[in-house]
């Protein structure tokens, strides 16, 4: 396409109110991107203003939102330069903020704190033992012979862990009562107030407990992950502010269990609802997961465990914005002008679903992911680009060691297929929260 071909300005989309978008859009995020794909095509602009966050921010944006679902797309969206296209500005107006923790920061700054939290959260330890140890005490909780919803309980779980990554070395009550906390910034019963209220909760929480707790971080001999923060400001890092590292400490807690109780509740729903994928995956764990102490090591060849988890991931991303770039300075993308103010949107859903990319992309298909290279272009649950989650590996070998775990310790059974996706608070989950019945092995 020759520049004379360009369009002016955003892709289509629909003619809407803003306020009526607005409210289409969070009542059925999956639903509502895929008739705007099926009427507007692969590239195409909401106006969704600052998704419900106006005035929570100094960055001011136009108003257009638009979806990207083609791998050539998200090479452009993630390939230019942050003074294009910014991904600090979006998360900011994504989630109504003007913090300075990791997701809401650029440039030099934001590579130098993915270069601190990064390495704490993945080479330097070993967590299996920890998560062995959350998992057998819950599960041999859950009750046996009846149906319960997995979806709360795999938020305990996560929960639970990780507060003892972040904040292990805080007294015990303290660690109870934040994962007792984090669940509620994550339920859509309780709403957006009630998320409010758990959030602020959990920031005083940890925010009384900064003073001293280098202090006992060196009695213990070992660090957490808000140790790890404070000593790279005591080191000289005058970005870490007790408020940063306060907002870095929540930021770190809310994404570390919730995004991954979510897949996990898809998970197991997938697999129960998948009888012949459920029995493979039971013939790659046999027995050896009932035994301890277990190390990484233990769950590194576990390669239908991993394709399983990937296969979710592709079909039941926990967002419809999987990754979001401010743009600063007009770009082209797939023959449109983008004007500056505008959001891009990394649109994992529809990309992971098209059959442009994927064979049989609506089917449940595990075997696709055996001893295949992965395109982070065309399967990018945790974003693109320098600015993936930073949590991503521990993410996946938590998720790992989890369900082999569980799928060793109890059978499970479930009497209805695969569930909707229902919004719980930023993400999506299983509607009916992946119901089934556990009895012992």
């Amino acid at each position: 396409m020759t520049s004379t071909e360009l369009t002016t300005g955003a892709p289509p989309g629909p003619t809407l109110p803003t306020e009526q978008q607005s409210e289409l859009f969070q009542r059925d995020p999956f639903g509502y991107v895929r008739r705007m794909r099926d009427e507007y095509g692969t590239i195409f602009t909401l106006e969704l203003g600052a998704l419900g966050n106006e005035g929570l921010t100094e960055v001011d944006n136009n108003g257009k939102w638009v979806f990207l679902s083609r791998p050539h797309q998200l090479r452009t969206m993630y390939g230019v330069d942050e003074g294009v296209a910014s991904g600090a500005a979006a998360n900011q107006v994504f989630f109504g903020t003007d913090e300075a923790s990791v997701g809401y920061i650029d440039g030099r700054s934001h590579r130098r704190r993915r270069g601190q939290i990064i390495p704490a959260l993945t080479s330097r330890r070993d967590y299996v033992g920890l998560v062995a140890e959350v998992v057998d005490r819950c599960v041999a909780e859950w009750p046996r012979g009846e149906e319960i919803a997995l979806f709360p309980r795999l938020q305990r779980i996560t929960s639970e862990i990780i507060v003892e990554i972040v904040c292990g070395n805080f007294r015990e009550d303290d660690r109870r009562e934040l994962a007792a906390l984090l669940p509620g910034t994550e339920n859509a019963e309780l709403g957006p107030e009630g998320a409010a209220t758990a959030e602020r909760a959990i920031k005083n929480l940890v925010a009384d407990r900064l003073d001293g707790h280098l202090a006992k971080s060196d009695r213990a001999g070992d660090d957490d992950m808000l140790a790890t923060l404070l000593r790279h400001a005591a080191d000289g890092d005058e970005s870490l502010t007790d408020e940063v590292v306060r907002d870095e400490v929540f930021s770190l807690l809310y994404t570390g269990f919730a995004t991954t109780a979510n897949t996990l509740s898809w998970v197991f729903a997938e697999v129960l609802a998948h009888p012949a994928v459920h029995e493979q995956l039971l013939g790659e764990l046999d027995d050896r997961f009932r035994r301890r102490p277990l190390r990484r090591d233990d769950f590194a060849e576990l390669k239908c465990t991993e394709a399983t988890i990937l296969e979710t991931l592709r079909l039941h991303p926990v967002s419809a914005l999987n990754g979001v770039r401010m743009v600063n300075a007009e770009l082209e993308i797939d023959g449109h002008t983008i004007q500056p103010g505008t959001i891009l949107v990394h649109c994992a859903y529809l990309l992971q679903r098209s059959d442009e990319v994927f064979d049989q992309p609506e089917t449940f298909l595990p075997r696709r992911f055996l001893n295949t290279r992965i395109d982070p272009y065309e399967l990018g649950s945790f974003g693109g680009g320098s600015r993936t989650c930073v949590g991503r590996n521990y993410a996946k070998e938590e998720m790992r060691v989890i369900l082999a775990l569980v799928l060793s310790s109890v059978r499970m059974t479930r009497s209805s297929g695969v569930p909707n996706a229902e919004q719980q608070g930023l993400f999506m989950a299983p509607a009916d929260g992946t119901r089934c019945v556990v009895t012992d092995p």
